[in-house]
């Protein structure tokens, strides 16, 4: 019991260890991703601000504006309806804030509004405009990254518990099987009928090639649904052949069961 306790606190520990290890993986990741976007984004404000030059009174300004608020809007919508699909589906929006993209996408939509409503005449003031729109659309697309990386993050995780779960079932088939055909070859080299009840009905050559495909299934490295099913239809055959040689006549434990049921009645 005490060398069983320890081997489970060590595999609790393993488990803890790489959990820890995956948890500072995805961290360091999204960070990374963070850092990515936003020196990406700190470029174009710096390229924007000194090497681009926006005309104060070109005619195409206004249908810039009007462009930049109906992408801003339609990617708010876009963006609400996504965050929609994800809730439906119960499922976590990402680590990032969503309402501050929302409210960053209001304030953009409120400056590019306000721009077309009043004329101005500075370049600074449009070329803000352009970064409120791209802010919110980096937001955006970091939200949706992060998002997606979590989503197939977690589907790995439950496939690989999953294949443990059936591996797990898998061998713990195949050793109770094994122990049920030990028991049918101590049960037939002991009564020489149960020998001839399973030779007679076919059912040794059976036995032998069913024990013989589940040891195999101990070299698969992953296991699937059908394999269970296979290994829990052998499973019961030999379970049956083992009641059929117990309930045989000429066995000695078959005849004490039997005069149990005699007393107890």
């Amino acid at each position: 019991m005490a060398n069983q306790s320890m081997q489970w606190g060590e595999r609790e520990l393993n488990v803890s260890r790489a959990e820890k290890y995956r948890t500072r993986r995805r961290f360091d990741i999204d960070v990374s991703r963070f850092w990515i976007l936003g020196l990406l984004f700190s470029a174009l404000v710096f390229a924007f601000e000194y090497f681009i030059d926006i005309p104060a009174d070109a005619a195409w300004l206004q249908e810039m504006e009007m462009a930049l608020f109906s992408a801003s809007f339609t990617l708010l919508a876009f963006y609400l309806l996504g965050l929609t699909f994800v809730f439906s589906r119960q499922e976590e929006a990402g680590k990032v804030n969503h309402q501050v993209i929302i409210y960053v996408w209001l304030g953009a939509i409120l400056f590019h509004l306000f721009l077309l409503i009043n004329n101005v005449s500075n370049q600074h003031v449009y070329k803000a405009g352009i970064i409120l729109f791209l802010g919110p659309l980096f937001l955006t697309i970091y939200h949706f990254i992060t998002y997606l990386s979590a989503l197939r993050e977690a589907r790995r995780e439950n496939q690989l518990a999953t294949a443990a779960s059936y591996a797990r079932m898998a061998y713990q088939i195949i050793l109770e099987a094994t122990k049920v055909h030990g028991e049918i070859k101590r049960l037939k080299s002991e009564y020489p009928e149960v020998e001839q009840m399973l030779k007679a009905n076919d059912f040794y050559n059976k036995m032998e090639r069913f024990i013989l495909e589940m040891q195999q299934y101990l070299q698969v490295e992953k296991f699937e649904r059908k394999d269970i099913e296979l290994l829990e239809g052998h499973f019961y055959f030999l379970e049956n052949m083992l009641t059929l040689a117990k309930q045989h006549p000429g066995v000695k434990e078959s005849r004490l069961f039997a005069h149990r049921e005699e007393h107890s009645i």
